[in-house]
């Protein structure tokens, strides 16, 4: 049986609890995950953690947006199409406009976060306690690949595989096939990471959509991942849609054969 372990944004920002934008379950999650590896580590070939990786400026963060008053939005408020087309909301750079105003009208509403995962920062890292166990695994097993994802200032991207708006000439706009063709390769993908709201949630979508006989192959750590708080109902929705999906799930305690 040959097994991967997909991890999905285990990083500061989400996992720490004084992190910008952390995920309230999270750092019990990722130190489960640890007592998972150190105990299931020799069961998978392949360890690849996704990375979560922002420019301060970006359409998802206050800084990209004001108000007719010069105001920039207070993270975590929904900006709608209608509002931008009204101009109550605008891009602070006069030039980003227009493909806001695209965005929207693609989006329909929008989530503004607090700047997270920001390159370059302590933020972007990797949670430590599971840093330092994947770090011993390598030291084995070799086969740790770190898989940045998000450094488009210009759409949001939850999905390891594509940007939630396609833009044209963006390097960030294409589907991630090699990644794709490389889960084919593997008889279980275990998935844990966060959040199962958002980054999760969107990339096992894709995953199961793109390729559907993949579905039964997928395992998802249920005790690995965490909701974005007010966003429970999104993560409700991705459990029972994958199992409808013939994804399965398991728990952290449980052994692998």
């Amino acid at each position: 049986m040959k097994r991967i372990l997909l991890i999905i944004d285990p990083q500061n920002s989400f996992c720490d609890p004084t992190g910008e934008l952390f995920v309230e379950g999270a750092s019990r999650d990722m130190e489960r995950l640890t007592d998972f590896i150190e105990m299931n580590g020799d069961a998978f070939s392949r360890v690849v953690v996704t990375l979560d990786s922002h420019n301060r400026m970006h359409i998802a963060h206050p800084a990209w947006w004001t108000d007719r008053e010069g105001n920039p939005p207070a993270p975590f408020t929904a900006i709608t199409a209608d509002e931008v087309q009204s101009g109550h909301w605008r891009a602070s750079n006069p030039e980003d406009q227009p493909w806001s105003q695209t965005y929207m009208e693609a989006c329909g509403t929008h989530v503004i976060w607090p700047p997270h995962c920001l390159l370059g920062t302590w933020g972007h890292g990797v949670y430590h306690p599971l840093d330092t166990i994947l770090s011993r695994w390598a030291n084995r097993h070799t086969d740790l690949v770190m898989l940045p994802k998000g450094a488009s200032r210009y759409t949001e991207h939850f999905s390891i595989f594509q940007p939630k708006v396609m833009r044209e000439g963006d390097p960030a706009s294409v589907f991630h096939r090699s990644l794709l063709d490389d889960l084919s390769g593997f008889d279980e993908i275990y998935v844990a990471g966060e959040a199962s709201s958002h980054c999760v949630a969107d990339s096992v979508r894709d995953l199961v959509s793109a390729r559907p006989v993949l579905a039964e192959r997928v395992v998802l750590l249920t005790d690995a991942m965490s909701p974005v708080a007010g966003f429970e109902h999104l993560s409700d929705a991705f459990f029972t849609d994958m199992a409808t999906a013939g994804v399965r799930t398991a728990t952290t305690t449980e052994d692998i054969d």
